[in-house]
């Protein structure tokens, strides 16, 4: 079992420090890109390559010392985990909301009923820690700016470790059929898979150094014209708008519409399946349409129409419903031998796993429940939100698990929002929905940190370290126990990361990154609408995402039944969001490229390929790795590859 070795958790356990460290300066202070909001995480690949050089090196000199293969997917696992539990979908955004309401409570005056609704024991709200952390020049070594921190991170601190405790154990029930039976690509650990296991062939292939110069040099190019002006660049980002071709209504009602060609994310597309490539593009201008249509009915002064993220909430919700109807049998399989039935053909592993899952989902649910309740939820609401959220979990790992897609944001349209629409912030003082009225509202501003969008979800990363497991035939123990160590160390670097930027520069003093703009987000656009101005139930945001939900199943029921039928439901649901909007022209590019080459060239043509588009990627991550160090140690702004 080489491959878990004590070695190389050690190693991950000192990169993870610097990792985050990495992952919050470029994403919060120097904004010098956004690492943890793709697929696969750039700087992570960045780190591998480079300890992969530095393997090389060392088998030349002492093979017994040089670091095997399975052993760097460890590596890349830990700081893969490390890396979401601290970035930009959730440590960033859960330290300055924690701190914004006390902090600017002086001057917005219904901030102050906020925080008499939260408990004390979640928040911060020493006036010099939070003077320290907003206005900066001090240290986070100082005892009074981080002892108030203690406790509320402590308490989220448990609070994470349970979410992913529920995250692990529903990993573990899907495991064996997704990894075993079904066989799923998982098409997102390839690069990883391919620089650690064939470095020799990747690094000697001449299409792969075709490529790497190609992307490397643009992003040199753009680097230098970042630092000296007057220089030229290469543009690659937002080459044209296609609005500013269709000016007049109806069609301007299509929005924003760049044209942007990032190598890195034409190497990641190309590794897709040709039909979920086809179905992410065309469901984009799908999207686009749908607005140019309500506006040419006349029905664009409707709140939110056509609801599209609403629509793509439907189809998450009906990937996971097909995740769990695929999975039946292997769901009732782990119950059989959680309940000590003898199944022929059953290992030892599979009975430990089925009481290690149960254990995880009960312990961590049982302490959500807990932890909510006692901060003044109502249970009810608990319950489904809870839910919801883990159903949205489940889709993500199944979507990058089967297909791959380069980004799953679904932005803003979390469930405590599905929540609040559906009965209406205005009857959520109903005794009977919600006897808890204000504090649950209140604590929906809070749990906001990891539901503003889902593009660096934690548990997709866990069962891809499963299916490496299962490829280099590594122990899933130790790889569990290597998982674990990674998101407690992940968590508490993450907010030392985010507390030492906040005390040496000032949350609100540099005017660079997000962090203020996390942090009164929750309350200015959720909460504080919920309360001056509640809205009645509306039901057209719930029949939007019904309509998702039907759409997605029936392009599911079409598929599995229709060989031909080029739709895919994971295309309708990630095509909706955010990053497709920055991606979309990429997915084109790949999908033709891959389209012509199986056409006319079938798998002979196919693989040959594969090393240049893995260069394309690599070369972008290592200049852009670079520029992201660079800017972090020379304290400026610097070109970033991804993503404006």
């Amino acid at each position: 079992m080489v491959g878990v070795s004590i070695r190389s958790i050690a190693l991950g356990i000192l990169l993870i420090p610097v990792t985050c460290m990495w992952v919050c300066l470029a994403e919060i202070m120097w904004y010098s890109g956004q690492p943890t909001t793709v697929s696969v995480f750039c700087h992570v690949i960045f780190i591998l390559f480079v300890l992969i050089l530095i393997n090389l090196l060392i088998k030349a000199v002492r093979p017994k010392w040089a670091l095997e293969p399975p052993e760097f997917m460890v590596v890349y696992t830990m700081l893969c985990l490390a890396s979401a539990v601290c970035g930009h979908d959730m440590g960033e955004i859960l330290i300055p909301t924690l701190a914004h309401l006390h902090y600017f409570g002086p001057i917005e005056g219904r901030y102050g009923e906020f925080t008499n609704l939260l408990p004390s024991w979640l928040v911060v709200s020493d006036d010099t820690a939070l003077r320290s952390a907003y206005i900066g020049q001090e240290s986070i070594f100082d005892p009074a700016n981080y002892t108030p921190w203690l406790q509320p991170l402590f308490w989220w601190f448990l609070f994470t470790m349970a979410l992913c405790s529920v995250m692990w154990g529903l990993n573990l029930l899907f495991r064996k059929q997704w990894t075993e039976n079904e066989k799923l690509a998982y098409p997102v650990i390839q690069l990883p898979m391919l620089l650690a296991t064939e470095t020799r062939a990747i690094l000697t292939n001449r299409l792969f150094w075709l490529a790497f110069a190609i992307a490397g040099t643009i992003g040199v190019v753009n680097g230098l014209n970042v630092l000296f002006p007057l220089l030229p660049s290469i543009p690659i980002v937002q080459v044209v708008d296609l609005l500013s071709f269709f000016p007049e209504r109806p069609w301007n009602a299509m929005g924003t519409t760049p044209v942007s060609f990032y190598p890195f994310a034409i190497g990641l597309c190309f590794f897709m399946p040709v039909d979920l490539a086809f179905s992410c593009w065309f469901f984009f201008i799908f999207w686009k349409l749908q607005r140019v249509w309500a506006n040419y009915i006349g029905v664009q002064g409707m709140p939110g129409f056509p609801f599209v993220e609403e629509q793509t909430a439907g189809g998450y919700y009906a990937i996971a419903l097909i995740a769990l109807w695929i999975s039946r049998n292997q769901l009732y399989r782990m119950y059989r031998l959680l309940i000590g039935r003898e199944i022929e053909g059953a290992t030892p592993w599979e009975r430990q796993e089925s009481r290690l899952a149960a254990v995880l989902i009960f312990v961590g649910a049982a302490f959500l429940f807990w932890f909510c309740v006692v901060a003044g939820m109502a249970p009810g609401l608990v319950v489904v939100f809870f839910f919801l959220y883990f159903m949205i979990s489940i889709a993500v790992t199944r979507m990058r698990a089967e297909l791959g897609p380069p980004a799953h944001d679904l932005h803003n349209i979390g469930p405590h929002k599905q929540i609040v629409r559906f009965i209406g912030a205005s009857n959520m003082n109903s005794d009977k929905i919600n006897p808890r009225y204000p504090t649950t509202l209140a604590m929906f501003g809070i749990l906001n940190f990891f539901n503003r969008a889902y593009r660096g979800h934690p548990m997709p990363h866990g069962m891809e370290a499963f299916r490496i497991s299962e490829r280099l035939r590594m122990d899933h123990r130790r790889y569990l126990v290597a998982m674990g160590i990674a998101l407690a160390l992940g968590i508490v670097s993450g907010y030392f990361a985010m507390l030492w930027i906040f005390n040496k520069y000032g949350a609100s003093a540099q005017a660079l990154g997000p962090a203020e703009v996390f942090g009164r987000e929750p309350w200015d656009v959720y909460v504080n609408p919920w309360f001056t101005a509640p809205e009645p139930h509306k039901y057209q945001p719930t029949y939007a995402i019904l309509i998702g939900l039907a759409t997605a199943l029936g392009l599911s029921a079409l598929r599995m039944n229709l060989a031909w039928w080029p739709f895919h439901p994971v295309g309708y649901a990630v095509s909706g969001a955010w990053s497709m909007d920055m991606l979309w022209m990429c997915v084109f590019v790949a999908w033709l490229i891959k389209v012509l080459l199986l056409k006319y060239g079938g798998a002979k043509a196919y693989k040959p390929a594969i090393p240049f588009f893995v260069g394309l990627m690599m070369g972008d991550f290592v200049v852009g790795g670079f520029w992201q160090i660079y800017g972090i140690v020379m304290e400026t702004k610097v070109y970033h590859f991804w993503p404006y």
